[in-house]
């Protein structure tokens, strides 16, 4: 072609080249290859995210697995130790009432006389003890009995000590027929017996001690092969003012028990502040 020849493009007229939209459109091209490769990152970086947060949760899921495993062998455990200590403490209840019943026993061994039900010796004096402080801060009455069934030992010879056991027993429920609730009485040794009467004048004691002299002549006791009666000697006393102790009055009842049976037996003898007279 001529030089002198016009190009195509530069023909008057002529705005438009194929060249020019194939231009555009592999600008468009790479714009939009360029779209799809941020597009494309987008995705990879979501998926990574996506895989990383599904070994997350999985991870996760293994740690709780492990820690209900764990939990339930905890579970397991306490359950297991639960019932240990519920068998132990079942152990140590029946070993509190077995400790308890044993107590009672021992405070029963020690405070009651096993033939006659009623206080022994020591106890006797351990609550008169309480009676004579009692009255120290009252200054009120005090009276002291003591009692010695007559001929216990012809009883024993005659018929046996069974019928001796049997004869301490039918006098020990007179005793309690006769005397108050407030009263204390004890079997003091042998066939003796001391009781103790709070809140209860000289004069007063006799009349309780009379009415028990009365009923036991009166009561007849039932032996193995017979039957037989007995009778009782009492001395009685009041606690002074000068008595240094409860065994000094004890020892002023006994003088006057050993006076009523040296008197004849079966009747009572007192002794207070005005010297000594028969009841």
């Amino acid at each position: 072609m001529d030089r002198t020849t016009p190009k195509p493009e530069e023909l008057p007229g002529n705005d438009f080249s194929l060249f020019d939209k194939e231009e555009r459109v592999l600008e468009n091209a790479d714009a939009m290859i360029v779209k799809l490769e941020l597009v494309a990152q987008g995705v990879r970086d979501l998926a990574g995210a996506y895989q990383q947060g599904y070994r997350e949760q999985r991870r996760m899921l293994r740690i709780s697995d492990r820690l209900q495993l764990d939990l339930h062998q905890a579970n397991q455990t306490l359950a297991s130790q639960a019932d240990e200590l519920k068998q132990l403490n079942m152990a140590l209840e029946t070993e509190n009432k077995l400790r308890e019943a044993l107590a009672e026993e021992l405070h029963l061994i020690a405070t009651t006389d096993v033939l006659t039900g009623l206080h022994t010796r020591r106890h006797v004096l351990e609550l008169g003890g309480h009676e004579e402080k009692r009255w120290r801060r009252k200054h009120g009455h005090l009276s002291l009995v003591m009692i010695d069934i007559d001929h216990f030992k012809k009883v024993n010879d005659t018929h046996g000590h069974s019928a001796g056991d049997e004869v301490l027993k039918a006098f020990a429920a007179v005793c309690r027929r006769t005397f108050r609730q407030t009263d204390v009485i004890g079997r003091f040794g042998g066939e003796e017996f001391l009781a103790i009467l709070p809140e209860t004048s000289l004069d007063e004691a006799c009349v309780i001690a009379e009415r028990l002299r009365r009923q036991t002549q009166e009561e007849t006791i039932a032996l193995h092969h017979a039957e037989t009666r007995i009778t009782v000697s009492i001395g009685a006393t009041e606690l002074l003012d000068s008595d240094s102790s409860l065994e000094q009055t004890i020892s002023r009842a006994d003088v006057a028990l050993y006076r009523a049976k040296g008197a004849g037996r079966n009747r009572i003898e007192r002794i207070d502040t005005r010297g000594e007279r028969n009841a």
